[in-house]
């Protein structure tokens, strides 16, 4: 009955349109007559059982398959239309796949073959209802519709089949190819919603969506959508834009990369332009958003669509299509078209990255207004698609058009207020509009004014420009009401600009707004109310206004008003320059005074002024006081230093155009100062003049009862002004009374600024003094000023007050010198000048000793010419100072003759090697002085005053004494740079273009860079090196968290927004680890960053070394990083500080490509460029000052040996290692390179550096790093005013690719620069050595001499390149020759004469022919006097005469033939001047000498003295032992000698600081004999003293030893300490086996070994966690000592250490009896037993586990050389036996432990380390025992191993 009912289902349909309207009809299988429908469950039971009959007709026909597969499609669809549409059917996916696949051949039979219109005909008849006839497509269209429908399993298995494909080909056969009919019936209807909700179904799967791209199909769609055909189908037009906007909107990266290979992009918008003109706007624009769409939808995953709509000229292409409403009528809002803006609004948002917006709001605003820095919202990045909507608006008149266009606006400022600063100071759309706006529809202007309603109120922003336009055609505009609401709206802000206006001011003045005064021009009739002083008030409030608009018109009117002034209206210049200040209190205000000519209107201002101080006062300046003059004179000087405030530009400015100079000249010219020292101001000898102090006579001189004369008390009165402007402070003041209470404060740095304060401060008020000292000194600002008042110092001088005129110079004198007190303030004047300048404006007092200046001022060289001095003003102005007139104009041209005779037969003086050190910059070797040494030594004339050559080297000394002491030597100080954290947070140099890696098709014209090759490689292919020289001044605090950043390179990938740092290097501040980052991080700013402590750096990216106990403050220090690329992507990292390698590790290298990037468009670049120190994203304020040397980056790994070389160049060194020498080397012989020319990236030096512009780089180098630079620096890039400072590449000369331009200071007020040139290295050009050697030919004294030898060795020892030049013209030689007439004729007092040896001998240490013996001979005649010995031996003392000579035996270029002469030196002053610290150093190198006990001197042979060819400090053979002894034997001699009458007192405290341990060290047995004998002399020599030998005997412990040698000596226990226990102990094993005989000897010899066991257990207990109780050798030797006497039995060594061992007590009596026997018969045995039983304890107790048991592996494996195998047997066994107690022990302790421990955690451990310990020790048990080493009672182990079983296995 059920397979009749369904039989007669499967041939009745129904009418497809019949029932469920609300979703396609579907077939109804019939049911019988008079029966029940059967429920949903029993349809599909029925569908299943008839499903897998289908399956089973594998072996049928297919047409029968078919017949058979189409039958179930009914019964399928009843089932599903009862269950509403809930499928319970678990063959789904099969069916499924038959019937997608069925149909797609159906399909694909009804398509092949045929033309487009016939296809479409076939397909529409195979998939549409046809009543009875033929339904089979139609049952399989409605099914795969039911299946699409359910899952998505099942919707792959329909995308399997093709299907999607077909599907979307039948719909552009339908679009594209219309029926003839105008209309389809209902069925066809329900078919069409089939096929596209069947489509769209596909599209929601990623799989399905897949299957649509397998053909041109979705191509041919999307490109018949834009043709617009006229014969397209209507019917089919919506739905097929509704597939495609579903396509668009499930797109994925398939989908992107299919259109872009398709070109569908390009060829719809070709389309579309074809017939744009000929369609209506409405099809066009909806065809424009379908393409639009698919743009933006694809945007978010690739920008390729977007770029490919921006290549294919679509922004045209938007405004043709929009510019067609503008002929519609002006009706509703087409939907359409407001689709279409709203895209063109997100087009807007389109973009590589932000734009920029800079705070450069001049107007005044309301008081709720801010500007809009934030970047939160969407903002506006495409100005070219803006320019679409700003064109429509000015192209159309169209109402509906006009008003989409502003609503959009709108939008945007909704999105983000910065969008309308964005778009108005870009393309100024609104000031563009207003102008448009009486032209447009009423509608229209509405909607612009409610615009600017919503700018003002919401936004709170006045558009002044804009309003001003709208005021300007407001009579276009006065039909329209709103113009009024805008003119109320205007006006009810105009109180904002209101200023109160007194009673009598003019009406226009207090009624406008200045910017309708500057719109109606009435400006210039403003400045006619400044000349009446009523007005004048407000007149100034308005320009003050105006400035805000126009500061640039604000400083012409002021500037100009001041310079037109009479003499008379000097209230009108005080009103004038008031009001100045209150101007330049901005960064506006100071660049616009610049531009203005404000400085040199000022100047003009002071010019005029001249002789108004003068006194009487002139004509012309009768009527004027000189407190007005003053007055005017402080504010002209206020608005100086107010447009001088931290701008640099402005400070540039006046520097370079000699303003101060000018400066100084009109202050000279007010009258109040006298004629210069060179126009007759005569010179008062006499005593050093006793001033008050400055502070005190400024206090005075701004007295209202002040007792000075009008001209001193006005000289005074500038000078602090000049002083206040020399620290920067003087535009706080406002009036006289104001700088009087200045004058008594202390004057502090005014850089510093609110940290996160607004970057332009346009409208900031001066920052609030703060403390700001450095070593308690004045920090000077303007340098320049101390220059001026140094040329005023020898204008001071009254002839009418002659006393008070020396008094003041004076104290000005001591003011300047405190001023320079400190380091940082001598280089700052030195920059400026400073010393040229003193040298010159008063050289008359430098020139005179008598002059009450003259110390004073030489005091200031002596300082300032230690940091800096240029060689001319060393060699013609500061050497020749005291010199008579002919003799100075000798020193100019010198005698060219040569001198002759004895050894002075030598070359000339060549010219020091360009590059090589650092020199003042353009100076070079004076040529006149070539010739040779003789025209030096004529050069000052041999009738020159020793006093004034006493002087000139005393000042000598003074410059050249080095400032910097380097670990290996005395160094002279280099140029640098400063980077100061505490003033910004900031300041870095900035590396550009370090490396441009350009893609296959990138445009050569983007790399930036120096040189001709091609673009360098980065990362370097081999590795690379960074080197650099740095100081840190002061360390940042830990808390502050600002590391010293000494490199970090960043990378940056063209059409990217973010760079990436790639490597670092840099000191951490929290423990001052170096730490080395090959870690991709993105580069941003620190608020941003995440901290350092929440994320931990990737595996192998970084390399931290702490290097704390490195690193002194103070000292400059050479770092290097070694990174050595190896194989793929791995590398090793060392670095190395100062020469010395402080860590080292494997790490990964620097990847291809920045960031997550894999690979690179062919059409990008990366950028690479560096920073050095903290660039302005990382701004962080901090306490950290450092400075930076010589900086290096070379591209490969530099090997250690030439780091080396690099490390002993020092930081002075400017080159780029082409041609260095090494020391010692021959200078003349040609030099190899280093590295390689193409392998150095970049070298940086201050010594090649240089002030330039932005511009000027630009045309010098290239227009990609003045771009790099101009944005670092946030200035323009055609910016000509702001200086530069360029570190230029020192290797841009060399072959290779590109490199770098150099770097570049980037940080205002934290970056200084300072050109090192100290007297030392400046002499190197004047002449060098040959100077000082004719100075010392001038020494007519004992003083002159020592001086003049002083400055020599203070010279050569800090310069190396005047150590060269010495050698070059055999300077040694004529100092030798000179030195000993001198010291032989001269009348010298002893000490000098002790003095000048002292102080040369280490000049003539590298001297050739031996020159240093007469100099040791001299010395031993002059300690040797026997009248004047003892006297000399002091003076010798006191200048450090042993250390000197004991740091001679470690140079390697000391033959042994001088060390008897040297150590008969070290004798006499010993004897001569005993001091234990002389006699402690030479006892610390005796140690020095010793070899470690590897090392048998036994089998040295050491007769007499060594070769003399060989050095002496050598390590080898017995050159050292020969030179211990010597010293040893020196020593005994001298305290044994009868001159020498210690005090017992005195040689208990000598021994004490000695330390008995210095004995010890001497005695040990490996060490050579007569060591030996002379240390055991020395030992009873003090030992014969009875305190001291109780003391030594039974006194002291090791301990004591130790704390009191450390009082004279540092003593490290780790080196005296295994040679003394192995000593011990290796006595005790040559001791221990003597059997006792019962002799006196015996029983001493017991004795002694007893105290030796208990010196041995004292340093345990001292000392018990030392290595050396685990040293194999010291457990050998112990072991050894305490082996058996002879054979025993195996029950006796069973418990010969262990009485207690269980089962012991069963052996009886008897057994223990025998076995005490051995041990009684040496007590020695028995206690070394018990010593050695400790050690195995606590070694067994202390071992975590049993890898750390090599010292019992010892003690098993240790024997003597003749010892049995049953002695070895014996011990071992008592060794084990021994281990078992001590496990036992263990496990009895532990057991305790266990059950009673609250730590469940500790006891798991534990527990776990004895089951360990045991396991070990009972396997190594039971390996001895089957080797049948190990003789012990069988029943002991099994007790032994049953015991610990059952300990650790009981549950605790």
């Amino acid at each position: 009955m059920e397979a009749e009912d369904l039989s007669k289902a499967e041939d009745r349909t129904e009418d497809p349109g019949s029932k469920n309207e609300d979703r396609p009809a579907v077939v109804q299988p019939g049911v019988p007559l008079g029966g029940q429908s059967p429920g949903p469950t029993a349809l599909w039971d029925m569908l299943e059982r008839r499903f897998l009959e289908y399956e089973q007709l594998t072996h049928r026909s297919p047409d029968e398959r078919l017949k058979s597969l189409l039958s179930l499609l009914p019964l399928f669809l009843k089932a599903w239309e009862h269950s509403v549409g809930i499928i319970c059917f678990p063959s789904l996916q099969r069916l499924a796949e038959d019937i997608s696949d069925q149909l797609a051949q159906e399909l694909q039979k009804a398509l092949a073959g045929k033309p487009a219109e016939k296809a479409r005909v076939a397909a529409w008849q195979l998939l549409s209802w046809k009543g009875d006839v033929d339904q089979d497509g139609y049952l399989l269209l409605k099914s795969v519709y039911v299946l699409t429908g359910t899952d998505s399993e099942t919707l792959g298995r329909v995308a399997e089949s093709g299907l999607p494909a077909l599907l979307l080909r039948c719909l552009y056969l339908f679009f594209a190819f219309p029926v003839e009919k105008d209309e389809l019936f209902e069925n066809d209807v329900q078919v069409q919603r089939m096929f596209v909700q069947m489509l769209l179904n596909i599209c929601s799967e990623s799989q399905a969506l897949e299957g649509l791209l397998s053909g041109s199909d979705l191509q041919a769609l999307l490109i018949a959508t834009t043709c617009l055909r006229e014969h397209s189908c209507c019917f089919w037009k919506e739905p097929t834009f509704c597939v495609l906007r579903a396509i668009s909107k499930a797109q994925n990266l398939g989908i992107i990369q299919y259109l872009q290979a398709t070109d569908c992009v390009r060829l719809s918008l070709q389309n579309l332009s074809r017939l744009a003109g000929t369609l209506p706007a409405p099809e066009v624009s909806e065809a424009m958003n379908l393409i639009l769409g698919f743009v933006k939808d694809s945007y978010p995953i690739s920008a390729t669509l977007f770029l490919e709509f921006e290549n294919a000229e679509g922004y045209p292409l938007l405004l043709k299509v929009l510019l067609q409403y503008d002929g519609l009528p002006q009706s509703e809002v087409d939907p359409h078209l407001e689709e279409l803006v709203g895209l063109v609004v997100w087009l807007t948002t389109c973009g590589k990255s932000e734009l920029k917006v800079f705070d450069s709001v001049t107007y005044p605003q309301l008081e709720g207004f801010k500007f809009y820095q934030e970047a939160s919202g969407v903002t506006v990045k495409n100005l070219q698609a803006f320019q679409v909507l700003q064109n429509v608006f000015h192209k159309s008149s169209n109402s509906v058009l006009c008003t989409q266009v502003l609503s959009a606006v709108r939008t945007m400022w909704a999105w983000n207020a910065r969008n309308f600063f964005l778009l108005e100071w870009t393309l100024q759309p609104i000031s563009q509009f207003v102008e448009l706006v009486p032209l447009k529809p009423a509608p229209v202007q509405v909607h612009f004014f409610r615009l600017l309603e919503a700018l003002v109120f919401e936004l709170h922003y006045v558009p002044h420009e804009i309003l001003r336009k709208v005021q300007v055609s407001n009579i276009s505009l006065q039909k329209i009401p709103w113009s009024c609401w805008l003119k109320g709206t205007f006006l009810a802000q105009e109180s904002t600009f209101k200023q109160p206006c007194p009673h009598h001011s003019s009406p226009v003045l207090s009624v406008c707004s200045p910017v309708v005064l500057k719109d109606h021009g009435m400006v210039p009739f403003i400045k006619i109310f400044l000349d009446h002083e009523c007005y004048r008030e407000t007149s100034l409030s308005i320009l003050e206004q105006l400035s805000v608009i126009n500061t640039e018109e604000y400083m012409s009117i002021i500037v100009g008003a001041l310079c037109s002034s009479t003499q008379g209206e000097l209230q009108l210049k005080l009103d004038l320059l008031k009001s100045l200040l209150r101007i330049l209190e901005t960064p506006k205000g100071r660049a616009a005074f610049r531009v203005s000519s404000g400085f040199n209107g000022l100047l003009t201002l002071l010019s005029d002024l001249e002789g108004s101080l003068h006194e009487p006062p002139l004509q012309a300046w009768g009527a004027v006081t000189p407190g007005q003059t003053l007055e005017l004179v402080l504010h002209t000087l206020c608005a100086m230093s107010a447009a001088l405030h931290l701008d640099p530009v402005n400070g540039d400015f006046f520097r370079r155009n000699g303003l101060f100079e000018k400066l100084a000249e009109d202050l000279c010219l007010l009258g109040c100062f006298g004629a210069s020292e060179e126009e007759g101001a005569p010179l008062h000898s006499g005593a050093d003049t006793k001033a008050r102090p400055f502070a005190d006579l400024l206090s005075a001189a701004f007295s209202s009862s002040s007792s000075f004369p009008p001209r001193v008390q006005s000289c005074l009165q500038i000078l602090g002004f000049l002083d206040s402007m020399a620290s920067g402070t003087l535009h706080l003041r406002r009036d006289l009374k104001e700088s009087l209470r200045a004058s008594q404060e202390p004057v502090v740095d005014t850089r510093k600024e609110e940290a996160g304060s607004d970057p332009q401060g346009d409208c900031k008020q001066w920052p609030d003094l703060e403390e700001r000292m450095e070593e308690g000194d004045v920090m000077i600002v303007h340098p320049g000023m101390v220059c001026i008042m140094v040329r005023l110092l020898p204008r001071l001088h009254h002839e009418d007050h002659p006393q008070l005129s020396e008094e003041i110079q004076c104290s000005l004198a001591s003011h300047i010198q405190s001023l320079v007190k400190s380091e940082k303030n001598r280089q700052i004047v030195c920059e400026a000048g400073m010393l040229r300048t003193l040298v010159t404006s008063c050289h008359r007092a430098l020139s005179a000793r008598s002059s009450p200046l003259h110390s004073r001022l030489i005091r200031i060289c002596e300082k300032l010419a230690s940091q800096a001095i240029e060689p001319d003003v060393l060699r013609y102005q500061f050497l020749g100072l005291g010199i008579p007139p002919h003799l100075s104009a000798a020193t100019k041209t010198l005698n060219s003759s040569l001198v002759h005779g004895g050894t002075l037969r030598c070359a000339g003086l060549q010219t020091a090697p360009v590059g090589t050190a650092e020199g003042p910059c353009g100076a070079a070797p004076d040529a006149s002085l070539r010739p040779g040494v003789g025209q030096a030594l004529s050069s000052l004339g041999p009738s020159q005053d020793s006093t004034t050559a006493l002087q000139m080297a005393l000042s000598l000394i003074s410059m050249t004494s080095p400032r910097n002491l380097q670990p290996q030597r005395a160094a002279l100080a280099p140029s640098f740079v400063e980077f100061d954290m505490s003033v910004e947070g900031y300041g870095c140099l900035f590396i550009p273009t370090l490396s441009t890696i350009m893609g296959t098709s990138t445009e050569y014209s983007i790399s930036g860079g120096i040189g001709t090759g091609s673009a360098r490689p980065f990362p370097p292919p081999g590795g690379l090196t960074f080197s650099c020289w740095f100081l840190i001044s002061r360390h940042g605090a830990a808390s502050e968290g600002h590391p010293l950043r000494f490199l970090t390179l960043v990378r940056h990938l063209s059409r990217t927004k973010a760079p990436y740092v790639c490597f670092s290097v840099s000191l951490c501040p929290d423990d001052l680890s170096l730490v080395v980052s090959t870690e991709e991080k993105e580069f941003q700013p620190l608020d941003v960053m995440e901290p350092e402590d929440g994320s931990e750096p990737s595996g192998g990216c970084q390399l931290l070394v702490r290097c704390s106990q490195l690193l002194a403050c103070g000292q400059w220090h050479h770092l290097a990083v070694v990174v050595t690329k190896e194989m793929k992507r791995h590398c090793t990292v060392s670095t190395y500080l100062d020469g010395q390698v402080i860590g080292s590790a494997k790490m990964l290298y620097i990847q291809a490509l920045p960031g997550p990037f894999l690979s690179m468009d062919p059409s990008l670049f990366v950028d690479v460029y560096g920073y050095i120190a903290t660039p302005r994203v990382w701004k962080q304020k901090s306490s950290l000052i450092w400075r930076l040397g010589s900086t290096y980056l070379f591209e490969e790994a530099i090997s250690v040996e030439t780091l080396d070389v690099i490390n002993k160049l020092g930081p002075r060194y400017c080159g780029n290692f082409q041609a260095v020498h090494d020391q010692g080397e021959d200078p003349d012989r040609e030099a190899a390179p280093l590295v390689a020319e193409e392998r150095v990236s970049f070298g940086l030096h201050v010594a090649s550096s240089s002030v330039t512009s932005v511009a000027d780089i630009r045309n010098t180098y290239n227009e990609v790093d003045s771009r790099l630079i101009a944005k670092e620096m946030n200035i323009l890039s055609r910016d000509n005013a702001t200086p530069v400072f360029l570190l230029r590449n020192c290797a841009s000369h060399l072959s290779g690719p590109l490199r770098t331009i150099g770097a570049i200071a980037v940080g205002q007020l934290g970056v200084r620069v300072f050109h090192s040139s100290p007297a030392a290295s400046s002499l190197d050009f004047i002449g060098g050595p040959a100077i000082l050697l004719g100075l010392i030919s001038l020494a007519t004294d004992d003083h002159t001499m020592y001086a003049a030898m002083k400055v020599l060795h203070s010279v050569l020892t800090s310069n190396a390149m005047c150590d060269r030049l010495m050698r070059h013209i055999c300077g040694y030689e004529v100092i030798h020759t000179r030195a000993r007439c001198c010291l032989l004729t001269v009348q010298c007092r002893a000490r000098h004469r002790v003095m000048c040896v002292c102080s040369v001998f280490q000049l003539w240490m590298n001297t050739a022919d031996n020159l240093e013996l007469a100099l040791f001979s001299h010395l031993v005649e002059i300690l040797q006097s026997p009248r004047e010995g003892p006297r000399n031996a002091e003076v010798a003392h006191q200048a450090g005469l042993i250390p000197k000579l004991v740091f001679l035996f470690n140079e390697p270029n000391l033959t042994p033939s001088k060390i008897p002469t040297i150590i008969a030196i070290l004798g006499c002053q010993l004897r001569g001047h005993f001091s234990i610290q002389d006699l402690l150093r030479i006892g610390l190198f005796i140690v020095y000498t010793l070899k470690p006990s590897s090392v048998n001197e036994r089998q040295i042979c050491v007769d007499g003295a060594p070769d003399p060819s060989v050095p002496a400090g050598s390590q080898t053979s017995g050159k050292t032992i020969w030179l211990r002894n010597q010293l040893l034997e020196m020593l005994l001699n001298v305290i044994s000698s009868p001159q020498l009458h210690l005090s017992s007192e005195s040689k208990e405290e000598l021994f004490l600081h000695l330390g008995p341990d210095w004995f010890l060290l001497l005695l040990q047995g490996h060490l050579h004999p007569g060591t030996t004998a002379l240390a055991l002399k020395l030992l009873l020599h003090f030992l014969a003293n009875p305190s001291l030998r109780g003391r030594f005997k039974d006194g002291l412990s090791a301990g004591s030893w130790l704390e009191c040698s450390t009082k004279g000596v540092d003593v490290v226990m780790g080196d005296f300490f295994l040679p003394a226990c192995s000593t011990t102990t290796h006595r005790l094993s040559r001791s221990v086996p003597q059997p006792p005989t019962g002799s006196e000897d015996s029983a001493w010899e017991q004795a002694f070994l007893a105290s030796v066991l208990q010196f041995l257990g004292l340093v345990h207990h001292t000392y018990p966690q030392d290595p050396a109780w685990r040293a194999p050798e010291f457990l050998q030797t112990l072991a050894t000592a305490t082996f058996p006497l002879g054979t025993q039995k195996g029950a006796v060594a069973e418990s010969a250490w262990n009485a207690s061992s269980p089962g012991a007590a069963a052996e009886g009596d008897s057994t223990v009896k025998s076995l005490q026997a051995p041990a009684k018969s040496h007590l020695a045995r028995r206690q070394l037993r018990e010593f050695m039983q400790l050690l195995l304890r606590e070694l067994l107790l202390g071992a975590p586990s049993p890898k750390q048991w090599l010292p019992l592996e010892v003690l098993l494996e240790a024997s003597p050389d003749n010892a049995t195998s049953q002695q070895k047997r014996d011990f071992q066994s008592e060794v084990l036996l021994s281990s078992m107690e001590t496990f036992h022990m263990m496990s009895g302790g532990n057991a305790l432990i266990l059950t009673g421990s609250k730590e469940p955690q500790t006891n798991a451990e534990a527990a776990a380390a004895l089951l360990a310990n045991i396991s070990y020790f009972t396997q190594k048990l039971v390996e001895k025992l089957s080797g049948g080493t190990f003789s012990a009672d069988p029943r002991h182990i099994l007790l032994f191993i049953l015991e610990h079983i059952m300990v650790v296995s009981t549950p605790h």
